[in-house]
């Protein structure tokens, strides 16, 4: 009797907890594009800046502009050349990350679930601002991932019913 007490109430628990995890979900991928967009953006303006020396000195040809710089018997100029190869690396990597959030939702969770250590994911859990917008897809986002851990605990506790059952009947037949 405690014991299908203790599961029914575990059962709604667990419930209740993914479904209001699920509803914040859509709400931190938004804040983690709104974050991704706003970095893309500052190295964009940047980039911008070298870019449009290049197109004056190197006809548009930013790599160009790059080597100039490496190969200077100038230290300052050498120097800039690896400023200007990390800026075109971060902005070519943050252009990346935003093709890969084009598309439906699931993928976009999928390619976050692949960028957990990143630093730009890590700065949007540490500022994140935890709201609950009840939008189409934080509804189904929700109610998915609340019935899904709900059944992957009530399929559990039948797995514990069952090896508790068979070990039982076993006990009961060596007797």
């Amino acid at each position: 009797m405690l014991i299908k007490l203790l599961q029914r109430y575990s059962l709604k628990l667990l419930f209740a907890l993914t479904l209001l995890l699920g509803l914040q979900l859509p709400s931190f991928l938004q804040q983690y594009e709104a974050r991704l967009d706003a970095h893309y953006l500052e190295a964009k303006n940047q980039l911008n800046q070298y870019q449009d020396l290049a197109e004056l000195y190197f006809a548009g040809n930013l790599q160009a502009l790059i080597t100039k710089h490496k190969n200077s018997d100038v230290l300052l100029f050498s120097a800039e050349a690896l400023v200007i190869e990390k800026l075109l690396n971060r902005f070519n990597y943050l252009q990346a990350q935003k093709t890969s959030l084009q598309g439906p939702l699931i993928t976009r969770f999928y390619f976050l679930l692949g960028e957990l250590d990143s630093p730009l994911l890590i700065e949007t859990k540490e500022n994140y601002n935890a709201e609950i917008v009840l939008n189409q897809n934080s509804i189904i986002v929700g109610l998915v991932s609340a019935l899904l851990s709900t059944l992957f605990l009530e399929l559990l506790f039948l797995l514990i019913a069952y090896l508790r059952f068979s070990h039982f009947q076993q006990y009961k037949v060596k007797e």
